[in-house]
């Protein structure tokens, strides 16, 4: 029982700009009815970064993730696609913290209406690199791949938050 798939939400402000090739800071977008949105935007010409990172609960199974980003976009007339990039790895006690990536997972998603939220495809499953323990702090890259050929929107992309989705193995962290 409680066993399964379960998903972590991380909006936009709990993530940063990396420091190199990162993405733009922190902007709120406000709406006419007074609601502000903030976002991360993800430029249309270079591959840019976002990072987080989590300590995963004691039930995750350490075993594969996936994500959906929530994005919108401002206005632009044509060409709406946007290909977002993931990964994720463990660190455990007394672990390397310079290391290289390795693996990738996207989530190629179509906008199309100014200011309209998005949820991206769930990707598929990805293995998180390291070797993921109980209890691991696991830091995430977040990034939008306009070099990518599917990858055609010619504005920023604004990513408002991502769903971490996970499996657990046990029903309590106890």
């Amino acid at each position: 029982m409680g066993q399964g798939k379960h998903t972590i939400v991380i909006p936009a402000g709990a993530m940063r700009p990396r420091v190199s090739a990162g993405c733009a800071a922190l902007a709120v977008l406000s709406t006419a009815s007074g609601m502000d949105f903030p976002y991360l935007a993800f430029d249309a010409s270079a591959d840019e970064i976002a990072t987080f990172g989590i300590w995963m609960p004691k039930g995750w199974d350490e075993g594969e993730l996936t994500f959906e980003p929530v994005w919108s976009h401002p206005s632009t007339t044509t060409n709406f696609g946007v290909v977002w990039g993931f990964r994720a790895r463990a660190i455990s006690n007394d672990d390397a913290m310079n290391f290289s990536w390795a693996g990738l997972a996207t989530s190629i998603d179509t906008g199309g209406t100014t200011d309209d939220l998005y949820i991206g495809p769930e990707t598929s499953a990805y293995t998180v690199e390291g070797t993921p323990a109980e209890l691991d702090f696991v830091l995430f890259e977040v990034f939008r791949l306009p070099s990518n050929g599917s990858d055609t929107l010619a504005v920023d992309a604004r990513l408002h938050a991502l769903h971490v989705n996970y499996n657990i193995n046990s029903a309590t962290d106890a």
